[in-house]
């Protein structure tokens, strides 16, 4: 996701803190993913006073943090391929207390290996918050161009329910996830079209005058977001289809 649609990383961020607002957590060590250009730093400062942020760094911006916020940028690129937390260069302990994700998910191969390595990284008690992009974005552009040709796919762009049920197979407890839908309006279809590639929903190298804009001029955004628990961490199990819910969490009819 290129800059010019830094604003909607930005609104998501937003959105995801009123959602962790009734949430009774208050955590030591966060981790964000990605750093990026628009971060409302001082948002998470006043949401989380105390806690220590580690971002991982995106490559668009060039690192300037604030004084006086506690931010530490741990690498200098964002996780979109393996998955894998250790790989990017993440101490191998269980250290953190809260891991967001601000719209990465739908760029992994393998969203179930991420969250097998969130929850590595992630203390007995901690949590795991994520908004991604899902299947239905960008429905207008790949209508208007049936053969697929010059659509780009994304690989993790899946149902909420499929994600649900990986967060419970990687051992999670309590999932919950919604979504909504945001709706793009344009004027020209090089906007259109320059947003499409910064959302990855166009082939590289495709040229507007390939490419069929839609009529009207309209992108959907599925955003679908997520958290879960880590518990009973150290409780060995055999079982990956298993969750443990917290006993506060059961109601009686």
């Amino acid at each position: 996701m290129t800059t010019s649609l830094s604003w909607l990383r930005t609104e998501i961020q937003e959105r995801m803190l009123d959602k962790l607002a009734p949430i009774k957590l208050m955590p030591k060590h966060i981790l964000l993913e990605p750093d990026f250009s628009g971060l409302n730093r001082r948002a998470f400062a006043k949401r989380f006073p105390s806690a220590q942020i580690d971002t991982i760094l995106d490559p668009q911006i060039q690192g300037r943090i604030p004084l006086g916020i506690k931010l530490k940028q741990v690498l200098s690129r964002p996780l979109l391929n393996s998955g894998r937390l250790l790989d990017q260069g993440i101490p191998d302990n269980a250290s953190y207390d809260l891991i967001l994700s601000n719209l990465c998910l739908q760029n992994l191969n393998n969203p179930s290996a991420w969250m097998a390595s969130c929850h590595q990284h992630l203390k007995e008690g901690g949590l795991i918050s994520f908004a991604y992009l899902g299947p239905d974005t960008g429905k207008e552009l790949r209508d208007a161009n049936p053969d697929g040709s010059q659509m780009q796919t994304l690989p993790g762009a899946l149902d909420m329910h499929d994600i649900g049920d990986a967060l419970v197979q990687n051992r999670y407890s309590d999932p919950v996830m919604d979504m909504e839908y945001l709706h793009l309006e344009y004027e020209t279809g090089q906007a259109l079209y320059k947003d499409g590639l910064a959302l990855g929903l166009i082939s590289a190298g495709m040229q507007l005058h390939q490419l069929r804009v839609p009529d009207p001029l309209k992108l959907t955004l599925e955003i679908v977001y997520g958290h879960a628990w880590v518990l009973a961490k150290n409780l060995s199990t055999g079982d990956a289809k298993s969750a443990y819910i917290r006993v506060d969490a059961i109601k009686r009819k």
